[in-house]
């Protein structure tokens, strides 16, 4: 019987960012630890980056939240930006049409080291 992947994200502070890194699948039974995630790296930072590099699996709920917390940034005058995923979940955000509306980088760095954020 396959198991699913273990679950686990984490979140950092990276000179003027915090970085949240969610590894394995997020779908409705692990939304609510990325959600409490984000709402925390709002809370210490004006830069906030989605790295995505080791989500395997995407669901409808976590694009939802990818969007809400894109929003959420630009209302509140944040910077929001991902880190590329792989290619399966990167082309779930193209169908989505997402991709034209989102900020990427391919590594986090790219996102903390820029004085005035990604281009």
């Amino acid at each position: 019987m396959d198991q699913d992947p273990p679950f686990r994200v984490e979140r950092s502070r990276r000179g003027d960012a915090v970085v949240v890194a969610p590894a394995g699948e997020i779908d409705l039974a692990t939304i609510d630890a990325v959600r409490a995630e984000l709402t925390a790296a709002r809370a210490e930072a004006r830069r906030i980056v989605l790295d995505l590099r080791e989500v395997e699996f995407l669901d409808s709920s976590g694009l939802r939240l990818i969007v809400e917390a894109e929003r959420d940034a630009e209302q509140e005058g944040r910077t929001f930006v991902l880190v590329r995923p792989r290619a399966q979940v990167q082309r779930l955000l193209d169908v989505a049409g997402l991709s034209a509306r989102l900020t990427f980088v391919d590594d986090p760095a790219e996102a903390v080291d820029a004085p005035g954020g990604p281009a």
